[in-house]
This record gives structure tokens, C-alpha cells and sequence, in this order.
């Protein structure tokens, strides 16, 4: 049972996890990802029982994925937020097993390729998604205007949500609060963000 106390193979199954989380955000209709995302963060949960890990490395890999999900909902191709996201992950994992002088373990190993490869492999991820989006978007902006949807989370008031419509997961905001699950309809595309409205509010006026 060596592999439990192998602060290197520990480091991978951390850092692949995550990785797939934050691309099964942008490709939410991928099996295989979150196949993939849940056996690897159950495998890092075993290795956590068996090695000794750094509270503030730790802390900062689990928050590493709350830039990427913030820059998902913004409309900009090109946000800084993936960057920081990425960084968050791949740096702080280096450091996130040690010895019993606290001395990091990854370090001297592969991780530092480990955690390279997995950051490009996430940058290029959305890059490629958001080109494909956007010449989408070039060559049909009013492709989902009019469409149905629904409501993934709720939608506050002025505030951003994401619905599904016609099978594709939007960024989606509403003059008026509307709960998950509730049935919209677009009114308006601004680039990745739709502005919907609730199917019963435009029946009642």
C-alpha cells in the first residue's frame, strides 16, 4: 500500500481533480469528465488520511477554482481571473504535502511538470471553448433569442444566474428574481450573457 504515502501520486489525483472540476464547468454535458473529476478527488481524499498536508496550501487550492467560476459568468474571453485561477492551483499543490519538518515533498519531484501541464491543458481548454463560442455567436448572435430555457440557479434581481436553453449552459441575468428551475424565455444576447425573463411573468401581461 505504498501508493497511499506517495506524496507525488497524492499530488497528481489533487491537481487532476480539480482540473477536471474547472473544465467540467465549461463542458458541463461531459460523462466522462465528472467520471473522471470524482474518482480522482475520492483517490486525493484517501491520500489525505495517510500524509501530512499544509493548512494554508491546502486552503488556497481548495479556492483556486473560485476565480475560474467567476470568470465563466463574465462575458470577457480573455479574463485575468483564469490566469489567477490557474496559478492558485498549480502553485499552491506544490506545496501542499509535507514532511514531518514541514518541508514541501512535491517540490523535488514531477510535480512542478505535473501542475504545468494540467494549467495549460485548462488555459487551452477555454481558450479553444471561448473562440468556439464566439464565432458561433459572430455567425448567428440571435441564434437563441426568443428560445425557452430554464433556470439552472436562481437569478437575482440585477444580479447573474445560468439557465439552459436548447441544451447549452448561458450566463443569464433578470430584471426580476427568478428561481431554479423556473421556465424563461430569452429576450436579449449581449455577447456570452442572456437576459431572460420568466415564462409566467410575459403570459400574465
Amino acid at each position: 500500500m505504498a501508493f497511499l504515502t506517495n506524496p507525488n501520486l497524492a499530488h497528481l489525483f489533487v491537481v487532476a481533480g480539480v482540473t477536471l472540476l474547472l473544465l467540467t464547468n465549461i463542458n458541463p454535458k461531459s460523462t466522462l469528465l465528472k467520471v473522471g473529476m470524482v474518482l480522482c478527488l475520492i483517490a486525493a481524499g484517501i491520500e489525505f488520511v495517510y500524509l501530512k498536508v499544509n493548512p494554508w496550501a491546502f486552503l488556497v487550492v481548495a479556492l483556486s477554482p473560485l476565480p475560474f467560476f467567476i470568470a465563466v459568468r463574465q462575458a470577457r474571453a480573455h479574463n485575468p481571473l483564469f490566469l489567477i485561477s490557474i496559478l492558485m492551483l498549480t502553485i499552491s499543490s506544490i506545496f501542499l504535502f509535507v514532511d514531518q519538518d514541514n518541508r514541501p515533498v512535491v517540490i523535488n519531484g514531477p510535480g512542478g511538470f505535473v501542475s504545468m501541464l494540467c494549467g495549460s491543458l485548462i488555459w487551452i481548454a477555454t481558450d479553444r471553448i471561448r473562440n468556439a463560442e464566439s464565432a458561433r455567436l459572430s455567425n448567428d448572435p440571435d441564434s437563441v433569442v426568443g428560445l425557452i430555457g430554464e433556470a439552472q440557479t436562481d437569478i437575482e434581481a440585477h444580479s447573474a444566474g445560468s439557465v439552459l436553453v436548447e441544451g447549452e449552459i448561458w450566463q443569464a441575468r433578470s430584471k426580476k428574481t427568478i428561481p431554479a428551475g423556473s421556465t424563461v424565455r430569452v429576450l436579449r444576447q449581449d455577447g456570452f450573457w442572456l437576459t431572460v425573463r420568466k415564462v409566467e411573468e410575459l403570459t400574465e401581461k
